[in-house]
């Protein structure tokens, strides 16, 4: 009956309904047809979300430039890497299990990402051990390629230092390595691949180790570590996480507390954090405490490659305490971000202060080893740059020092007992964060004028555009050693070289080994 009526109205007006099935037409094109007679059907499962960009194993390049098999050590050297090695004692051992694999991470933030871990997870487990233990380390390799464990800012002895081609051969897959070192110095540390350094390091092969003082000379009721790393996303969108999240990272702590909390960027580029909730103190640096630090007030705290920052503050009465980030140095954003205590991250944040964290008058003085009055054996000069060149074979953009890219950087030679000093010269428009492998150096000028605060011991000096500084250590641990800087980027395109003593090694770098440290 229905369709009989509606051919008796076409019948009668067939222009109209004409016009009302193009409008119809229309309106289905538009989406909008739901509105006047048709039911839209249900939504189905929603999209996934794009996958992050999977991972490709390292390659060495395949230019002519790439050795064959270079050696850096010294030709009939007395004593070889191999020998430096910690000697047997009855100092407790600490052992740990590390496993190379491949493992999915979803980081919170909707789409997987691709990672390569340590016991399936990055950052690694933490590390964490008592000062004066034997540490003891095994590296299983699950992975297709090549791997090694550098131990950031410890002072072990050459054949433990984890560079491929140096000090050791890379794990190739399906073996295994283990490292053996006495934690000598408390702090906060840090692990990561050093063969292929850019790629593996960036992909997940890193996490921290924890030195906890022998004789605490301060209390923490809580003591918290958090990792700041960039991952490469869908449509290669750089998503700066926390631990293991792009939300926020929950720890507990109760009014009053004192509470510790241990910041690595173990990321290429710097970030910018502060506190928000109670002032803080920048307690340690790379590890190596600050002499009576001051308390600050939402103070920018730029934190470069490699670098770590342990900051106190106490608890509240009422509220929460936030470690924020910056992407733009402008303004804080809400996430990622670490909430301790009861609360969330605040609804509005503030700008950032143009008063940043200056760890040249920071602190206060204090009697020290080296100073800028102390008599200096050798004395080197290192300019940092950038240009358009050639590297291994490689063009695009290279990172020099002293206007050569690794492996023509050359070698700086020393005996052990001298006392070193070094003149970093960044004359490029990047940061250049540099990390000396072994040793623990003494921050003596910025811009040529003598730090007035505590005295500064570091690992990474993180170099800003056109900044110099002079630095000093003594020579104290006889090896090779690695000179370099932490943005792996730069340093995958030359900005390396090694420090030397009297020492050779088994070991070479190029085609014929696969070992490539970066």
């Amino acid at each position: 009956m229905q369709r009989t009526l509606l051919e008796e109205k076409k019948k009668r007006n067939i222009p109209v309904i004409c016009v009302f099935v193009a409008i119809a037409c229309l309106l289905v094109l538009m989406g909008f047809l739901d509105t006047f007679v048709l039911k839209r059907p249900e939504a189905g499962p929603p999209n996934p979300p794009a996958a992050s960009v999977p991972l490709k194993a390292p390659e060495l390049p395949t230019g002519a430039e790439v050795p064959q098999a270079l050696n850096m050590g010294m030709p009939g050297a007395p004593i070889s890497v191999t020998d430096l090695q910690a000697t047997h004692s009855t100092a407790p051992e600490k052992h740990f299990t590390l496993t190379a694999e491949a493992a999915s991470l979803a980081l919170d933030h909707g789409a997987p990402v691709q990672a390569w871990t340590f016991n399936g997870s990055a950052p690694g487990p933490t590390l964490r051990v008592r000062q004066g233990d034997m540490v003891v380390v095994t590296l299983i390799n699950h992975l297709s390629f090549g791997v090694t464990i550098h131990w950031h800012g410890v002072s072990v002895p050459n054949a433990d230092d984890g560079v491929a081609g140096v000090t050791q051969n890379a794990v190739k897959p399906g073996q295994s390595y283990t490292y053996r070192f006495l934690a000598k110095d408390a702090g906060t540390y840090w692990y990561h691949s050093h063969q292929f350094s850019y790629t593996e390091t960036t992909g997940g092969l890193y996490g921290m180790l924890i030195v906890d003082p022998a004789s605490p000379q301060v209390h923490d009721d809580v003591d918290s570590s958090v990792t700041l790393h960039d991952w490469n996303g869908a449509n290669n969108q750089t998503l700066l996480a926390i631990n293991t999240t792009t939300g926020t990272v929950k720890t507990n702590a109760r009014a009053g507390q004192w509470v510790r909390l241990r910041v690595l960027n173990s990321s290429s580029d710097q970030h910018t954090v502060t506190l928000l909730g109670a002032p803080f103190m920048v307690a340690a640096l790379d590890g190596h405490d600050v002499n009576a630090p001051q308390w600050l007030n939402q103070t920018p705290l730029p934190i470069g490659a490699a670098q770590r920052y342990d900051l106190r503050f106490q608890m509240p009465r009422t509220g929460a305490v936030t470690l924020v980030t910056s992407a733009n140095n402008r303004q804080y954003q809400s996430a990622p971000a670490v909430v301790l205590g009861q609360g969330t991250v605040p609804g509005k944040l503030p700008a950032v202060s143009t008063h940043w964290f200056n760890l040249d008058t920071y602190g206060q003085p204090a009697p020290d080893p080296i100073t800028t009055k102390s008599h200096f054996d050798v004395n080197y000069g290192i300019t940092l740059n950038n240009h358009m060149g050639d590297s291994l074979g490689r063009m695009g953009m290279v990172y020099t020092l002293n206007g050569k890219v690794f492996p023509q950087t050359g070698m700086i030679m020393l005996k052990e007992g001298q006392l070193v000093k070094m003149h970093l010269d960044n004359q490029s428009d990047l940061i250049h964060p540099i990390h000396l492998h072994g040793h623990v150096f003494t921050v003596l000028t910025h811009n040529g004028h003598a730090l007035t605060g505590s005295p500064i011991h570091l690992d990474t000096i993180n170099i800003q555009p056109h900044d110099s500084y002079d630095i000093a250590f003594l020579a104290n641990n006889p090896g090779i050693w690695m000179l370099h800087c932490h943005n792996l980027l730069h340093a995958n395109w030359g900005m390396d070289m090694m420090v030397m003593y009297d020492i050779s090694t088994p070991y070479s770098i190029g085609r014929a080994t696969g070992n490539f440290p970066d």
